[in-house]
């Protein structure tokens, strides 16, 4: 799915440059409040969607703009929302944090899930040679 057809796309949080907005193929004006959706996340914690209140949102895109700011566009894999908008330097950071802090969360499940796989296949392979069921024909 490309941005263009995305239809879930909200703005960011800091009101210096306002983007436009769309959620659910809708155009809004940047100053019109968002539907409902449940979700109390403060604006700066850029790792929680705003419409769905997942915790695993990600940048799509970023860039720089001005010294302290940049343009990112985020985007949730539960509900497919995207927002895009201009952050400060001190959410970017946290942002950082929380990615990292996920990829190590994920890592570490990767080297758990490696290790049962693994211990998985020696044991099959043990049994097969004590069963007399291996053979140089299997190489």
């Amino acid at each position: 799915m490309t941005p263009e057809n995305d239809p879930k796309t909200i703005p960011g949080a800091q009101p210096e440059i306002e983007p436009t907005d769309v959620l659910d193929g809708e155009q809004r004006s940047p100053g019109r409040t968002p539907p409902a959706s449940g979700c109390d996340a403060a604006p700066d914690q850029l790792h929680i969607c705003f419409h769905c209140s997942g915790e695993l949102v990600y940048p799509l895109d970023w860039s720089e703009e001005g010294p302290r700011h940049w343009r990112i566009v985020l985007r949730c894999p539960e509900c497919e929302s995207r927002r895009e908008g201009v952050f400060d330097q001190a959410s970017v950071e946290r942002l950082d944090d929380e990615l990292d802090r996920g990829s190590s969360a994920l890592l570490g499940d990767l080297r758990r899930m490696t290790h049962a796989n693994m211990s998985e296949e020696v044991e099959f392979f043990v049994r097969a040679l004590e069963a007399d069921l291996v053979t140089p024909s299997d190489f």
